[in-house]
């Protein structure tokens, strides 16, 4: 096997993760993040019906791209919220903002020189 072959969205966990995706959904207060989970799971949906429907594997790029990707994003601004919430000395930055797309990957590199000494 592959490896894939045992995903949510092949396998026969899609149900419980689904269920777990959409409880955190409901949990979540801001709307944007809220709206963010939900388009999240319709493309995961769809793509499950589609792997059904015609035993097509998903597009794994699409996936970690349209699924994967937004779902950690959301995972880091939730962790940086409950950082705050939890601790009065809380080092997250309170006015954070997501960064856009099509510059994640320039604020990456930047953070590692920096990290780096450069």
């Amino acid at each position: 096997t592959d490896g894939q072959e045992s995903s949510p969205l092949t396998g026969d966990e899609y149900s419980g993760w689904s269920q777990r995706l959409s409880n955190v959904e409901e949990m979540v207060d801001k709307p944007e993040l809220r709206n963010q989970i939900a388009q999240a799971r319709d493309r995961a949906r769809a793509a499950r019906a589609e792997f059904k429907r015609h035993a097509k594997p998903p597009q794994w790029d699409l996936v970690k791209q349209d699924i994967l990707k937004p779902l950690l994003e959301i995972r880091d601004r939730l962790a940086d919220e409950l950082s705050r919430r939890d601790s009065k000395d809380s080092l997250a930055p309170i006015d954070r903002d997501p960064v856009p797309g099509k510059y994640t990957d320039l604020v990456k590199r930047y953070y590692e020189k920096l990290g780096q000494g450069q």
